[in-house]
């Protein structure tokens, strides 16, 4: 009985492990490939800047500066350079977790990447449930509302302006809850407020095996 029990032990470590792993060790063991100007030593330093609340911007292979805003124990938010942000969140699942990665890139207006990767960082060909597409007349339609007080004629003219489509992404810090919205590309000021009343931003939360709409 007692050889089962240490069998049994021997065997549940490798998830205990791995459920262990915070994301101050995921960022370090990040693939340089994901962001192939911070390498493992220049996202350690990071890592330790934070912590002892120093200033954790640390200098990058483009000569540029890159910092991390934010560190928890299933949350990071890094601001790359001046034009890219990058969240990492770990999801839960039954025995292990997802690694929701989402790249940020704003030139002036956001677009986000949505990636998703095992415990070990070996990608995930998986939306899990989020409406991710690269057809541009489908996700109109899925992140546009027509209210009572705009014609279908006057509706039809706003979604024909956004052009092109583009998905801004947020991953909250405090809860497995993603945020999805389209944002405003080259639209006239003097539109912008009609264009935001068909707007419709759309919350995704993880079940430990794939968003649910809430």
């Amino acid at each position: 009985m007692k050889y089962l029990f240490i069998i049994a032990t021997l065997l549940a470590t490798p998830l205990i492990t791995i459920n262990a792993q915070s994301l101050r060790d995921l960022w370090i063991q990040m693939p340089d490939s994901i962001v192939a100007y911070l390498d493992m030593n220049m996202r350690t330093e990071m890592a330790d800047f934070y912590q002892m609340k120093m200033k954790s911007s640390s200098k990058n292979m483009l000569e540029g500066s890159s910092a991390i805003d934010s560190l928890t124990s299933d949350y990071a938010h890094v601001q790359l350079n001046s034009n890219t942000t990058l969240q990492i969140k770990k999801l839960p699942t039954e025995s292990s977790f997802v690694i929701c990665l989402i790249k940020t890139f704003t030139a002036p207006e956001p677009e986000s990447e949505i990636s998703f990767f095992n415990s070990s960082w070996k990608p995930i060909k998986d939306t899990f449930g989020l409406p991710v597409t690269d057809d541009a007349k489908l996700l109109t339609s899925q992140f546009t509302i027509r209210p009572d007080t705009i014609s279908q004629e006057r509706y039809n003219e706003l979604v024909s302006m956004i052009d092109p489509v583009m998905i801004s992404a947020e991953v909250s810090a405090n809860e497995p809850v993603l945020t999805l919205s389209l944002s405003h590309p080259l639209i006239p000021k003097a539109e912008l407020l009609n264009i935001n009343a068909i707007f419709k931003q759309r919350k995704f939360k993880w079940n430990g095996q794939t968003f649910i709409e809430c």
